[in-house]
């Protein structure tokens, strides 16, 4: 399903605790605290990063965060509330991210993956997103993640 009225925009600072509080109990769990509202504050304000958040009758539902490199970019975190998930959000969220990395020149995203999240691995390929490794104890020394990418310009032959 597909929610019509879903609205993606730039994160106002007054979304940052919401934020913060998203990412420490749908995706930091078990490993610390590091997006917190006050770092997230810090990211809004970050000149080589986009932080977006998803609105349904203007109740944040999704959020994503992407650093922007010279020629390639990091999606760094994604969430949709619970409610709010298999309802094309999170695609909406990345696609929206996927045009500005385009505009900015960008050739490639990366994306890390709990290797546990089987959901997100399945979600990220749906999108176009390939495996690149495994690596053990990427997050934190505590558990190993999936590197996955996807390139955003097609490669031509020229003949």
């Amino acid at each position: 399903m597909l929610v019509d009225e879903t609205h993606i925009e730039f994160a106002k600072l007054s979304d940052a605790n919401e934020i913060g509080i998203m990412s420490k109990n749908d995706i930091e769990r078990g490993l610390g605290w590091r997006y917190t509202p006050e770092s997230v504050v810090k990211l809004i304000h970050d000149s080589e990063k986009n932080v977006v958040v998803a609105r349904v009758a203007s109740k944040l539902v999704g959020f994503g965060i992407m650093t922007y490199h010279e020629d390639q970019a990091n999606l760094d975190l994604l969430a949709v509330k619970r409610n709010y998930q298999r309802m094309k959000i999170g695609t909406q969220i990345v696609q929206w991210l996927e045009k500005v990395a385009i505009t900015a020149g960008v050739f490639n995203i990366f994306v890390q993956v709990r290797v546990s999240n089987t959901g997100a691995v399945a979600f990220y390929k749906r999108l176009g997103f390939l495996v690149l490794e495994e690596k053990k104890g990427y997050y934190r020394g505590i558990e190993a993640g999936i590197i996955l990418a996807k390139s955003l310009r097609r490669m031509f032959n020229a003949q």
